[in-house]
C-alpha cells in the first residue's frame, strides 16, 4: 500500500483567481486541507482566524485558516483550508474529501467514489 497523490487546484471563491495545478497527498488523518500559504496569499485568500493543530509527529502548532475552493476530480469543494508554512506538506484533507464523497483506495492509489452517511 502507499500514498496517494491528486492534482488539486485552489480557488479564492471571491474573486474568482485560480491557482495552477497542484499534487497533494490525500490524508484521511488530517481534517482540513494544507495549501502554502504563499499560494493562498497570492490568490487573495484571507485569514479567517488562527487554529490549534495536531501535527503529525505529536507537537502543537498555530496555523491561520481561510476559506477558499478546493477543485478535485472537477468538482469545486468550499472549504477552510490551513495556510501551511515552511516545512508542511501540501494535504488533501478529510473534510474536503468527504464533501466530495471521496474515498482513499491505497492498493491502487487513487480515490474513489463512496457512499455519503446520512445516520
Amino acid at each position: 500500500m502507499g500514498e496517494v497523490h491528486v492534482k488539486i487546484f485552489v480557488v479564492n471563491p471571491r474573486t474568482g483567481a485560480q491557482s495552477g495545478e497542484i499534487t497533494a497527498l490525500a490524508d484521511t488523518d488530517a481534517t482540513l486541507t494544507v495549501i502554502p500559504g504563499e499560494l493562498l496569499r497570492t490568490l487573495g485568500i484571507q485569514k479567517v482566524r488562527t487554529v490549534s493543530l495536531m501535527l503529525a509527529d505529536g507537537r502543537r502548532a498555530q496555523r491561520d485558516v481561510g476559506d477558499a475552493a478546493v477543485s478535485v476530480n472537477g468538482e469545486s469543494i468550499p472549504c477552510r483550508v490551513v495556510f501551511g508554512e515552511s516545512g508542511d506538506a501540501v494535504l488533501l484533507g478529510l473534510t474536503v474529501l468527504e464533501q466530495a464523497g471521496l474515498a482513499v483506495d491505497p492498493v491502487q492509489r487513487r480515490l474513489v467514489p463512496t457512499d455519503f452517511l446520512l445516520y
